[in-house]
């Protein structure tokens, strides 16, 4: 497909004529244009762009993942940062091996919002109720049934394991009053949620607005009161929430932001103080019950934001650039910006920029890191139930 472009000679509009003609190629949707754009290639994508200004904020298509019958490669399976606005259905994908951004329309996701994600699924709500899986690298989706209150009460939502696995389980929690505190959970094959009775005590328990991690068979959850960490068992229906009170802090510094992560079979807490002036990494003994200071990660790295946290050892022929660092939703320009434990510093690696804090760079706040995957499933395998 190439741009035609009309020869000089060719009578041009006038006055309200040509006002019109350029309204409406202006105002063609942004489906459309992206689906023109995706089938122009070198000098016509460059006409295609030079159009207007609404052309050439275009977003593409899907052109950067693999087709059907090529196998995605170690780069495409590294650990992505996707976020979006709350009422578009165009996400931005940034993957920080290549250091850039990709956006993508999907029009499943249009008034949605990113919630969490595992295993390459996203879970997301949409309206008051609605919230389902949905995997934006096979655009394959599982409905789940509605929340059982209005999804923006929900301060918390996690899910254990992926969703075609017969042990899934999805967890909400949500403050409705200064001490009133509900847990809601959902297994694969039910139909109804299931909210467990009230926690009155926001004074032990105040969700961090970082997602619980499933580990070691059961949601460990951050307390933004305390710094303390609390578990939530699905399959104990009595003691169904336990504060870890003999656990204590590993900082009592002010913080602004703290993260729950796995980390190579380690449970892994990350805080960040003010502006980012200082980022302390540990790891939680279970034995010992303590927290202990994490200095080196050795081969691996951490992708962190309050929706999603996740780990990634590093692929071939990259070692020495993605190891001992640590990755925030954060971006210096078009640049993402990661933490170094070697350094102690924030660096990017294109611009050479390092910095001892947050302050210039922008970051992304309806966001959440996922591992992509590629793999299809049977239409029984999308069904909650």
């Amino acid at each position: 497909m190439s741009l035609v472009v009309m020869d000089n000679a060719t009578e041009a509009p006038t006055g309200s004529e040509e006002e019109k003609e350029e309204r409406c190629w202006s105002n063609l949707q942004v489906d459309i244009l992206s689906m023109i754009k995706s089938h122009l290639f070198g000098a016509d994508r460059i006409w295609f762009h030079a159009v207007c200004k609404a052309w050439n904020s275009v977003p593409s298509q899907v052109r950067w993942l693999p087709s059907p019958a090529r196998q995605p490669s170690e780069v495409m399976r590294f650990p992505t940062l996707v976020f979006s606005g709350r009422n578009t259905s165009v996400c931005k994908f940034f993957n920080p091996l290549l250091n850039k951004t990709h956006s993508i329309i999907f029009p499943e996701l249009a008034n949605s919002q990113i919630r969490f994600s595992k295993g390459g699924w996203l879970l997301v709500t949409q309206g008051n109720s609605k919230i389902f899986f949905f995997n934006p690298f096979t655009k394959e989706k599982i409905n789940l049934p509605d929340l059982p209150i209005e999804e923006h009460k929900f301060t918390e939502i996690s899910f254990s394991s992926l969703p075609t696995a017969p042990d899934c389980i999805v967890l909400a929690i949500s403050i409705l009053c200064l001490n009133d505190v509900k847990f809601s959970c959902i297994r694969r094959g039910e139909s109804c949620w299931k909210t467990f009775e009230e926690y009155s005590d926001t004074n032990v328990y105040m969700p961090c607005y970082s997602n619980p991690v499933f580990f070691d068979g059961a949601f460990h959850c951050l307390s933004e009161k305390r710094g303390s960490l609390s578990i939530f068992d699905p399959n104990n229906d009595e003691d169904f929430w336990i504060e870890l009170k003999e656990l204590e802090k590993p900082i009592r510094k002010p913080v602004d932001q703290c993260y729950l992560t796995e980390c190579d079979g380690e449970l892994m807490a990350v805080y960040e103080g003010h502006l980012g002036r200082t980022i302390d990494v540990f790891k939680l003994d279970k034995s010992a019950m303590i927290w202990k200071r994490v200095n080196n990660l050795g081969n691996m790295a951490l992708f962190l934001s309050p929706r999603a946290s996740i780990s990634a050892p590093p692929i071939r022929g990259v070692a020495s650039k993605m190891e001992n660092k640590v990755y925030f939703p954060r971006f210096k320009g078009e640049e993402g910006v990661f933490y170094s434990l070697s350094t102690g510093k924030f660096h990017s690696f294109d611009l050479g920029y390092t910095a001892e804090n947050f302050i210039g760079t922008k970051q992304q706040m309806h966001c959440a890191w996922i591992e992509p995957s590629f793999e299809k499933h049977s239409i029984e395998d999308l069904l909650w139930c």
